[in-house]
């Protein structure tokens, strides 16, 4: 069976008649029927005049006429479908509508969230390459400030055992009096030695002198700081300041050896100047 929908239109209904006729004049009339929607108000006939009669049955609210044009006496045809309003879907066509843009919606969500997942993908990839080269830079900052920790540590500490060699080489006991001598070298209030081997420090008023008493130390030691020993201080010093501070560090290294108490008042002082001098740039 052929079939040809198409929406209603006087030219095709008046094209299906003259060809109804023209089969008619040829002596070879054709067979046809007439339905307005589900009505049959034409029964199957070879006359082509009672062919308009259906338009007694056309009405406002109708939606379709359907003309069957059948082969000789079977029941094959060529049906016309001439709509006279839009259709609308049915049951199964809006059915299968919605399941085509179903699947259609469900594709696009998928291949978004594909794209969403791809590019927060991209986002944690980038930041995980960015944190792994960061983490190598620390560590190798980190091993950088561990080997520079170690070589100042040393060379701090030879410079004290260094000065200390040279002021006290034949005075071990005397590093009690300078705590922080006293402790790298084992001079410590846990590692003191036996009171009769100890140093005594006395202090007067405002004046403090240093005087060492230990059984065993030579007659002739005063307690001074004599030429040679300031040489090898600043010989001591000279990796440590420029030339022209070596000779007033190696002053105050030999004043505060005379007077220990005076040590943390003089530290108090110097970070005072230092915070004033920081205030004032920052005011600048």
């Amino acid at each position: 069976m052929a079939l040809a929908k198409e929406m209603y239109s006087a030219n095709r209904v008046n094209l299906i008649y003259q060809l109804l006729k023209n089969e008619a004049d040829n002596g070879t009339p054709k067979e046809y029927d007439v339905k307005v929607d589900e009505l049959k108000v034409v029964s199957r006939t070879n006359d082509h005049e009672r062919f308009y009669s259906h338009e007694e049955f056309v009405l406002p609210e109708t939606r379709n006429i359907t003309i069957n044009i059948y082969d000789s006496k079977s029941h094959r045809c060529t049906r016309y479908i001439l709509l006279l309003r839009e259709e609308e879907p049915s049951k199964q066509e809006l059915s299968g509508i919605e399941k085509s843009i179903n699947t259609k919606m469900l594709q696009e969500r998928k291949k978004w969230e594909y794209d969403q997942l791809k590019k927060e993908y991209d986002e944690l990839k980038e930041q995980l390459d960015e944190s792994e080269e960061y983490a190598d830079a620390l560590k190798t900052k980190i091993d950088q400030l561990e080997a520079e920790k170690s070589t100042k540590s040393n060379k701090i500490t030879d410079t004290i055992i260094g000065l200390a060699g040279v002021l006290l080489a034949n005075k071990p006991n005397a590093l009690s009096g300078i705590p922080l001598i006293g402790d790298l070298l084992g001079g410590s209030k846990d590692k003191q030695l036996p009171p009769e081997e100890q140093c005594e420090i006395t202090v007067e008023e405002t004046e403090c002198t240093a005087s060492f008493q230990k059984k065993g130390t030579p007659k002739n030691f005063t307690g001074e700081i004599t030429d040679e020993d300031e040489q090898n201080l600043k010989e001591a010093l000279h990796p440590f300041f420029k030339p022209e501070y070596i000779d007033r560090v190696g002053q105050i290294i030999q004043y505060l050896f005379m007077h220990n108490p005076f040590i943390d008042q003089t530290i108090k002082v110097m970070e005072h100047a230092i915070n004033q001098g920081e205030q004032t740039k920052k005011a600048a």
